[in-house]
């Protein structure tokens, strides 16, 4: 590959990631590099977070672990994909999956 057909980090990184010689010589340019990928292009969505955050724990207040908090706080942050999810398909799914809740759920389906 030449290098001038390299325009992209994912790419070095596709290229580091078939070479094991690669993965071993630049261990840590590897780890910069897959750093960097996570890096968020913009602030939006952490602040976004963070004031969903201080609006729930306002409501609430400190009445609950940290597990429960961050069990409220993930649906209300991915509100929009969790609208495009069929509750009927998963509910079918969970009462299928057991003789008891057949026999407890048999009417939902």
């Amino acid at each position: 590959m030449n290098i001038k057909q390299i325009t992209k980090i994912s790419t070095i990184c596709e290229i580091l990631n078939t070479c094991e010689i690669g993965k071993q010589m630049f261990k840590e340019y590897h780890k910069i590099i897959k750093l960097y990928l996570t890096i968020p292009v913009t602030t939006a969505t952490a602040e976004r977070t963070f004031s969903t955050l201080n609006r729930l724990k306002n409501a609430i207040r400190s009445s609950m672990t940290q597990s429960r908090l961050n069990h409220c706080l993930l649906p209300h942050i991915y509100k929009e994909k969790l609208d495009e999810i069929d509750a009927n398909q998963i509910m079918s799914k969970f009462i299928s999956s057991n003789e008891k809740r057949q026999t407890f759920f048999g009417s939902m389906l």
